[in-house]
């Protein structure tokens, strides 16, 4: 018996099968250019799905998409995606349509990776914020297994502000930070070659990295403070490539608790462990 999942994005789709048995362990993945149009995209999910349960015997009986954008979860329908064409385009319908003995999911792209480190960690009753820097900022609470849903649109820090007002997704989002380095330093590069340049103990670059660390720091420093979880983890595809920034941003949330009745808080911040497969890997375990 087969689980499949998908994790779907605006550049590409990750689509990936693992058995009910063992739903962590990714058997086969696969990776497809996003197509720009509705009905292209979603027969380019199909056509994986069914490359992946080529020459494989047993039913499908899961079936889960994690995605960005809008959704209304209660009618599996996608509202509306900024990257990507589905505008109410009902998934969950018609992936029902396909596999309908399965039972048919979606979720939001943030919730997915969140359940996969959550669950890879063996939480059950945990406190738990996952927070994802890549292109944009988001986060996702998870308290004794379920979602922390709020009135409906949970989890946009990306919004809050910074000390300069701006929002930190305009601040510290691999793009933007990306920006602020170039007009720092006058040099046109990639993140990549930003952040070797940072380990190599460049002055300009240096100086921006540690201002970009400190937003992030005071941002979580604030979270262990209201909700008290036991891991905060940082992933993306920021985080995920560069695990010393992590450590870093943990010893420098670990230094705001000075006071000594705050020294449990200390070395809550943590590494993803799925790194670029929490999607896949969360939306299996839903």
């Amino acid at each position: 018996m087969w689980i499949l999942s998908a994790d779907i994005g605006g550049t590409k789709l990750a689509l990936a099968i693992s058995s009910a048995q063992q739903p962590e362990t990714l058997l086969q993945q696969l990776e497809i250019v996003s197509p720009q149009q509705s009905e292209t995209l979603f027969e380019a999910i199909i056509i994986g799905f069914t490359t992946l349960l080529e020459q494989r015997e047993g039913n499908v009986v899961k079936v889960v998409v994690g995605l960005p954008g809008i959704l209304d979860l209660q009618r599996g329908i996608v509202v509306h995606q900024q990257n990507l064409p589905w505008r109410d385009f009902p998934l969950v319908e018609r992936l029902q349509e396909i596999y309908p003995n399965a039972k048919v999911l979606m979720e939001t792209d943030m919730m997915t990776a969140a359940n996969g480190e959550y669950k890879i960690r063996h939480f059950q009753k945990e406190m738990f914020v996952y927070i994802t820097v890549s292109t944009g900022i988001a986060c996702c609470s998870i308290h004794e297994g379920q979602f922390l849903r709020g009135a409906g649109n949970p989890g946009e820090i990306g919004f809050s502000l910074t000390s300069t007002g701006a929002y930190l997704e305009e601040q510290c989002s691999g793009p933007s930070l990306t920006k602020w380095l170039e007009r720092e330093t006058g040099r046109t590069e990639t993140l990549q070659t930003f952040f070797e340049q940072y380990y190599a103990e460049d002055k300009a670059v240096t100086a921006v990295i540690k201002q970009w660390q400190r937003e992030l720091a005071q941002k979580i420093h604030s979270f262990i403070l209201l909700l008290d979880p036991q891991v905060v983890v940082l992933g993306g595809g920021v985080m995920n490539h560069h695990p010393q920034l992590v450590n870093e941003i943990g010893q420098l949330v670990d230094s705001y608790f000075s006071l000594p009745f705050f020294e449990h808080k200390k070395g809550r911040v943590q590494a993803s462990i799925n790194k670029g497969n929490a999607g896949l890997i969360g939306a299996a375990l839903l």
